[in-house]
């Protein structure tokens, strides 16, 4: 009976940058179905999506959107924390809240251009993938399918949360009264 020897498994510096492109994108459109905006998707239509969304790294106090400029897209919170500052009339800078993994800012920016009242800063390094209006723009021109349920569905998430503010604003007018 002979003893079989155990190859050590020895990686292949050539090959190993391939599956690791391979591995974070399915953990891209993995991360990607999770959130609200592309949770109505298939794997497929995800990933269409990967290849047209950007990724970047915030350093800590760096603007992920700064207030008062015009915008053109949504950011996912992929890792870390973001603040969202208000600037007070007086120029004091007043953090009125916080968001973390897989969460969804400046939606209404993918449809609208206007100047937002807040701004969003790392509160310590975080990665944020970005889909933008020109992006959305080319979608609807080349899958018109894929471009409708994503910005059909946008349209749901906005609505729930105006309908969330005109449900606080009725609270506030019955306490007020």
């Amino acid at each position: 009976m002979s003893a079989e020897v155990e190859t050590p498994l020895v990686e292949d510096p050539e090959w190993t940058p391939l599956f690791e492109v391979e591995d974070e994108a399915e953990e891209l459109a993995s991360m990607l179905g999770r959130q609200p905006v592309f949770d109505n998707l298939t794997n497929r239509e995800l990933r269409r999506i990967e290849r047209i969304v950007h990724r970047r790294r915030f350093s800590t106090g760096e603007a992920v959107i700064q207030a008062w400029v015009p915008r053109s897209g949504l950011f996912v919170v992929e890792s870390g924390t973001v603040n969202v500052v208000r600037q007070l009339p007086s120029g004091e800078n007043v953090t009125v809240g916080s968001l973390g993994e897989g969460e969804l800012l400046g939606e209404f920016a993918i449809l609208d251009d206007s100047p937002r009242s807040t701004s969003i800063v790392a509160a310590e390094p975080s990665n944020m993938i970005g889909f933008f209006r020109p992006d959305l723009m080319d979608l609807i021109e080349t899958d018109p399918t894929l471009g409708f349920k994503v910005l059909h569905r946008v349209s749901q998430i906005m609505a729930g949360r105006l309908n969330e503010v005109i449900e606080s604003l009725r609270k506030v007018r019955t306490a007020l009264a």
